[in-house]
């Protein structure tokens, strides 16, 4: 008898670096390239810093203060946290590889039971005062060495529960964010007066690293579960906009928050092609640093809008994404102490296979 290999699935996403600044919209701040990006996040983790904690109210002045008072006061809350417990480089021509191992820890799990299949009896097995349950997943990033950086890179997700693109995302962005808050990062903007001379001007910007499930992805007008999408919203924090004043040539430059309001209604009628419209409409506003919110009605009237939660995104992620599975010899662990080498070595084939990262028609 074969004995049947066990499998995990894994989400095939494009990890993007772009950066985000107060500066004019006709200045674009520097693309941070992915591995500096993620060498800062090394960095972070062996100073211990790499941890995010969920519900934890942060203004921007946390942001300046720094990691220790942050880290202590989510452990004095209790609060559930994601954090990186282990990452690694592998150089393998003609690429490099960055591994990161993520651990979800909920604060919630002190127990979990066992039952012995012989007797039918079970129990429950507690962990010490301080021990929680978790969960692990993998993350491969393929990084160029000495091809063309456009920003873009293949990145492979391991499944699993509790931890979602989301989370991981928000993660790499938060601790970013962080680091060029206590770094005071800026660039330069050099302009011409009407007298001729030259004006430097500094302005801050903080590297970001988002997921984009950009292969096989799809936006239904109406679902089958009797849902229509009634309309999109995208929304900007701290966009600067500039005010113009009686003459051309005396303006102010504001900051405030941008929101647009697309109704679905403005698509085509054919239902194929405003499926098209809308995941254009979606990524235009995305890929410029909004965040979209969608908000469906039922066909019966009613609207139903809301926070997702953690469960669903996780399943939404398994349908919106392409996927993979890996096989291993032995049944896939919940938690890892360290970076596994069998299911990395197949990520990184993934990352490696062309025929994958062609966008569906």
């Amino acid at each position: 008898m074969v004995e049947t290999p066990h499998q995990r699935f894994v989400l095939l996403n494009r990890l993007v670096s772009r950066s985000t600044s107060h500066a004019p919209p006709e200045h674009k701040p520097p693309m941070v390239p992915g591995s500096e990006s993620l060498s800062v996040i090394d960095a972070r983790h062996k100073k211990n810093w790499a941890i995010e904690f969920f519900g934890l109210h942060e203004t921007q002045d946390d942001f300046e203060k720094g990691d220790d008072a942050r880290i202590k006061r989510g452990q004095k809350d209790h609060l559930d946290f994601i954090w990186l417990r282990d990452i690694a480089f592998d150089d393998q021509s003609p690429w490099r590889y960055a591994i990161l191992l993520f651990e979800f820890i909920d604060q919630s799990k002190r127990s979990f039971s066992v039952v012995d299949t012989q007797k039918l009896t079970g129990r429950e097995i507690s962990g010490n005062a301080s021990e929680r349950g978790s969960r692990s997943a993998h993350v491969v990033v393929r990084l160029p060495v000495r091809q063309y950086d456009d920003g873009s890179y293949r990145c492979a997700i391991e499944v699993a529960n509790s931890i979602t693109r989301s989370d991981i995302e928000n993660f790499l962005c938060r601790q970013l964010r962080r680091q060029a808050a206590a770094d005071q990062a800026t660039f330069v903007i050099k302009s011409v007066d009407k007298k001729g001379n030259v004006k430097e001007k500094a302005y801050r910007y903080t590297p970001r690293l988002e997921l984009f499930a950009d292969i096989g992805r799809k936006l239904d007008f109406a679902t089958s579960s009797g849902r229509e999408l009634a309309y999109m919203t995208f929304t900007k924090r701290s966009e600067r906009r500039s005010i113009g004043k009686k003459t051309e040539l005396i303006h102010d430059d504001v900051i405030a928050d941008v929101q647009y309001r697309v109704s679905a209604k403005q698509g085509p009628e054919d239902p194929k092609e405003r499926n098209g419209w809308l995941v254009r409409v979606r990524a235009y506003f995305e890929t410029n640093g909004y965040e979209s919110h969608m908000t469906y009605r039922q066909l019966g009237g009613g609207i139903l809008s809301g926070h997702v939660h953690q469960a669903l995104a996780g399943a939404a992620d398994l349908v919106m994404c392409q996927k993979e599975l890996i096989s291993l010899p032995t049944s896939p662990k919940d938690w890892y102490k360290a970076i596994d080498d069998e299911i990395v070595e197949q990520m990184i084939a993934f990352t490696n296979a062309d025929q994958l990262w062609e966008r569906s028609k």
